[in-house]
C-alpha cells in the first residue's frame, strides 16, 4: 500500500479546549486511516515553521485561527501500513473564528473520560493521559 521506508513526515496537531472539552475530528472515509478519530491539522510543508503549519491547516479545516497556543509534547508514531510521523501537539486555549467542519466527516467536543469511546488514530493515544 505504502512505501515501508516512508521518510518521516513533521506534523503539527491542535489540542483545542473549551471548557471542560476538546475538539476531535473524524478523518474522511476515503483518506488515509479514512473514519479514525484525531485531532485537527497537518503536515509541515517546507518553509513552514510549526506554529505557521498548526495556523494554516486549522484555517483549512475548521475556519479558525489559534490565538492562544503552546506546545505541549511531540512524539513519533509508526504506523503498520509505513506511515513515520514526528507529531508536535499544541494545545490551543483560544481562537478566532467560526467554528466549521471544512474537511472532516465529523467534528465532536467531547471530555477527556468520552475521548476513550472513540477510535483515535494511534499517533494521537499517547497524548490521551495528558488531558486529564
Amino acid at each position: 500500500m505504502f512505501d515501508e521506508k516512508e521518510e518521516m513526515v513533521r506534523v503539527a496537531a491542535a489540542i483545542i479546549r473549551r471548557d471542560d472539552n476538546v475538539l476531535i475530528c473524524q478523518r474522511g472515509i476515503n483518506h488515509r486511516y479514512g473514519l479514525k478519530w484525531e485531532f485537527p491539522g497537518g503536515k509541515l510543508i517546507p518553509g513552514e515553521t510549526l506554529r505557521e503549519c498548526l495556523e494554516r491547516e486549522l484555517f483549512e479545516e475548521l475556519n479558525i485561527e489559534p490565538v492562544k497556543a503552546r506546545e505541549l509534547k511531540t512524539i513519533q508514531a509508526t504506523y503498520s501500513d509505513g506511515g513515520n510521523f514526528l507529531i508536535t501537539f499544541f494545545i490551543v486555549d483560544e481562537y478566532s473564528g467560526e467554528l466549521k467542519n471544512n474537511v472532516f466527516e465529523e467534528i465532536k467536543w467531547v471530555t477527556s473520560e468520552e475521548i476513550t469511546q472513540y477510535e483515535m488514530l494511534e499517533g494521537s493515544i499517547p497524548i490521551l493521559p495528558l488531558l486529564k
